[in-house]
């Protein structure tokens, strides 16, 4: 049976409800069975749905013990996985799965059975890793993989599988399943024939992602499944992932290779109007999870703001922040690109937040021009600390330093100098022009003295309520406005995710940090400063520019 065309004609039927972009990607698989570059072999993938529906047994309440039989969707994900060859080699289609499912429909289960298929049904000598981001979420999903070897009498045979301590194996095929996450002492050395990397909304950087990749390079058919909910980790690997997919869905970049599965609700409004569209981010809605769950979950919601949260990004794969930030994850996210070339001859305002030791220093020019808030930022940090606030921070310094966002000084201090150089830059090069640069005088007499010799005109900007709360409040509105485009810079979108707004008692507000110590706001006082200094010289500036 093609589980593909049935899904398809569930869905056309309305019997199945999905997100659109979902449908999308199934609409453009359904097209590709008629292309000649690949033929469709529901045997590759039928195999696998064979052995687990046999073999495989749930492990937990109140399946436990039952046999494991896979949902509709799960069957069109393997077939669609294994089934798509190319024709002129008859090697898979495939060699990377990316599937975002809300939680409690069966994930992780999904994932035990994948990988003891695998294991079961591979050729001598291959390694099959559970991933995740910590070592006890790798445990869990390998513990799951144990226990679902073990309900079963067939596979728990000593010839065919046992248990150490490191990893399961077979006496005969010396097959090999092992636990893998971003804690892992040693990410080389691994001979990976499929990789299962679980909740990766969790992971900061990609080294337990590039580890499998790295390791299948000598595989003629390599396959990694990502499978995972929602997060509120901004800029991190799920994120990237996610940004890479959705331009495949769109149709802005091509990759034959990559899987998109993604179920996603298409508005936060339907999932208050139309209890039906749950089923968009829940595909085991009423077989797995019940509609009763999501109802109490919803009722709590309505009174508990972290619940809400909770509720949106884990059980209908909407981002969201952390409780008590600033903004929303929609409120922020802006993916707009531009070219420095479009700022050429262009006044500006500067906006800086300096540091000594412990946070990043922020530098932010803010241009206002064809009624758009374009904001160019950039970052420094003292070198001798970067390993010790990678840690700290749990983000991908290194990364930011070598795609240019983050630029480091020498030492355990920040050289300022090095910010009157990019505004300096920012000049000589592309003709952008500040015309005033707004800093908080803490720690900043000998760099003002500097910048003023350099040319520049310095406005001091106290950080405090009856300065930042107005510029903070514009910002906000200008944000959920889309009116404010940063490049899509990975640093100051953090910041902003980071950033609490703290209150008085007459409703004024400034930027505090969120929850931590290790959330660091930089960015986001730049910016506030940056538009302190537009509302103190506002007439100036929009005469300037006109």
């Amino acid at each position: 049976m093609n589980y593909l065309l049935k899904y398809y004609e569930e869905i056309k039927s309305g019997n199945i409800v999905v997100g659109n972009e979902l449908l999308t990607v199934i609409k453009g698989l359904i097209s590709d069975l008629d292309n000649p570059k690949y033929f469709f072999d529901e045997s590759a993938g039928g195999l696998r749905i064979d052995f687990i529906e046999k073999f495989c047994k749930h492990t937990k309440s109140p399946f436990n013990g039952e046999p494991f039989i896979l949902e509709l969707w799960e069957k069109a994900i393997l077939q669609v996985a294994y089934g798509f060859k190319y024709a002129d080699t008859g090697l898979r289609r495939f060699n990377e799965v990316i599937l975002l499912v809300a939680r409690k429909n069966g994930k992780t289960t999904f994932i035990a059975g994948i990988d003891l298929a695998e294991f079961f049904l591979s050729s001598g000598g291959v390694d099959i890793v559970c991933a995740s981001n910590t070592n006890d979420q790798a445990s869990i999903l390998f513990e799951e993989i144990n226990n679902m070897r073990e309900q079963s009498k067939a596979l728990r045979n000593e010839k065919r599988s046992r248990k150490n301590i490191f990893y399961i194996y077979s006496p005969k095929t010396k097959n090999k399943i092992k636990k893998l996450s971003a804690q892992s002492r040693n990410l080389d050395g691994y001979n990976i024939e499929v990789g299962c990397i679980d909740e990766v909304h969790q992971m900061t950087d990609s080294k337990v992602y590039d580890a499998i990749k790295q390791s299948q390079s000598t595989k003629k058919e390599p396959l990694i499944f990502i499978i995972t909910t929602e997060g509120n980790v901004v800029g991190g690997f799920l994120d990237k992932k996610l940004e890479y997919v959705r331009k495949m869905i769109k149709g802005e970049i091509t990759d034959e290779r990559v899987l998109p599965w993604l179920y996603t609700q298409d508005s936060e409004k339907e999932i208050y109007d139309n209890p039906k569209s749950w089923q968009k981010s829940n595909p085991s809605l009423g077989s797995i999870k019940t509609t009763n769950y999501i109802n109490d979950v919803m009722n709590k919601a309505k009174n508990d703001l972290s619940t809400r949260l909770t509720m949106l990004c884990k059980d209908f794969n909407i981002k969201q922040l952390e409780s008590g930030s600033w903004l929303t994850f929609d409120d922020l996210d802006n993916q707009t690109k531009y070219d420095m070339n479009f700022f050429k001859d262009s006044y500006a305002i500067g906006g800086v937040d300096l540091s000594s030791t412990t946070d990043l220093t922020a530098s932010v020019i803010l241009i206002i021009k064809d009624g758009k808030r374009y904001v160019i930022p950039q970052f420094f940090m003292p070198s001798e600390v970067l390993e010790k606030r990678m840690q700290e921070d749990s983000v991908p310094y290194d990364i930011w330093v070598k795609k240019g966002y983050l630029t480091l000084t020498e030492g355990s201090q920040n050289d300022f100098t090095l910010v009157t150089e990019w505004f300096l830059k920012m000049v000589r090069t592309y003709e952008i022009r500040p015309l005033w640069v707004g800093y908080d005088p803490w720690n900043s007499k000998y760099w003002v003295d500097e910048m003023e010799e350099a040319g520049f005109t310095m406005e001091k900007i106290r950080q405090g309520v009856f300065t930042l709360s107005e510029p903070m409040k514009q910002l906000e509105a200008d944000l959920k406005n889309k009116l404010v485009i940063y490049n899509n810079n990975p640093i100051l979108k953090w910041n902003l995710a980071n950033t609490q707004a703290k209150v008085d008692i007459n409703g004024n507000i400034q930027p505090s940090k969120l929850n931590s110590k290790f959330k660091r706001i930089d960015g986001a006082v730049a910016l506030i400063i940056c538009y302190a200094v537009l509302n103190i010289h506002k007439k100036d500036y929009e005469t300037m520019i006109s």
